[in-house]
């Protein structure tokens, strides 16, 4: 597996200003865990190349389904989601040529923080000609969660990708029972370079727990919220967003584009990937392909981005 199958530990990963007073404990609960994958183009397919893989996270080969452009690579955490103290740390290299949709295997679960707090981080490179998606799927965060999220990407000059985060409110669907907006804190970290030039960053804090006035203020009265990080060509006309959505789209002055979004979680959800999968195969295929995964007969209509082809 070469150098890349270090162990990968605590001190790989960075904590925030935010969360210096809640370090890491000893809690037996608390895992470090992630991947060091590397992704290949062989006999005009992408395949895993050196690989590495720490619990609680785990991968599957990339599936290859008939007639798709692109690669399908499931993470799997094999608990019930991130725990207070867990760490994961994925790095990811996509080589030259390669074509894939990296994403969980379903929405994030944040749970509760007692003494500590969570965090994903993600190093991600793309070289030159190599077009990548990563969704790393909806974060629901449950009440009193702390949760850092952290994304550094370089990519080449000639390389494409599309990144998206879905951010929704929590437990929400569940009576008196209801979560609502009850994280006590969110931290989001995303920098983005291409040929070591900065061309995004955004950084947020949300601390909770938010009342109406508070969601209102902060998303509109809605209850999800996402962003989708573009590099490369976004067309000038979109299909119509749905009624129940507000999207806006910003067109860097480096050529990359942001998208955002607002509006019922499953409506935030589906208009995200459908919007990220049809752009990548707009650029893989032609401009009236099909979206990538969402119209194959090979993968069964069941997982969480699975959204009808419109």
């Amino acid at each position: 597996m070469g150098s890349r199958a270090a162990r990968i530990t605590r001190e790989e990963l960075l904590t925030p200003p935010e969360f210096l007073g809640v370090l890491p404990t000893q809690n037996p609960a608390g895992r470090v865990g992630g991947a060091r994958i590397e992704l290949i183009r062989s006999a005009n397919k992408t395949h895993l190349g050196t690989c590495y893989q720490q619990i609680p996270v785990r991968l599957f080969p990339p599936f290859e389904l008939d007639s798709e452009p692109a690669a399908l690579l499931y993470l799997i955490n094999v608990t019930a989601g991130l725990l207070d103290g867990d760490a994961h740390l994925v790095e990811l290299t996509a080589r030259a040529g390669t074509r894939a949709v990296v994403t969980g295997q379903s929405a994030t679960r944040i749970h509760p923080a007692l003494e500590s707090h969570a965090t994903q981080q993600w190093v991600v490179k793309v070289e030159d000609d190599a077009c990548l998606v990563v969704l790393p799927g909806p974060a629901i965060p449950f009440r009193g969660s702390r949760y850092y999220q952290r994304g550094r990407v370089e990519l080449a000059p000639r390389s494409r990708l599309i990144w998206g985060d879905i951010w929704l409110p929590g437990r929400y669907d569940r009576g008196e029972l209801s979560e609502r907006f009850q994280f006590e804190r969110i931290v989001q970290d995303l920098e983005i370079r291409r040929a070591s030039r900065l061309v995004y960053r955004d950084r947020f804090r949300w601390d909770g727990p938010w009342d109406l006035e508070d969601a209102d203020w902060y998303l509109g009265g809605a209850l999800a919220s996402a962003s989708l990080f573009i590099a490369g060509p976004v067309p000038e006309a979109l299909p119509e967003a749905r009624p129940e959505l507000r999207r806006s789209v910003f067109r860097l002055d480096t050529g990359e584009s942001c998208m955002r979004w607002c509006g019922h979680p499953g409506a935030v959800t589906a208009d995200l990937v459908q919007t990220a999968l049809r752009l990548a195969a707009r650029w893989t295929v032609g401009p009236d392909a099909l979206p990538w995964l969402l119209a194959s007969s090979g993968l069964a209509p069941n997982h969480w981005f699975s959204t009808p082809v419109e």
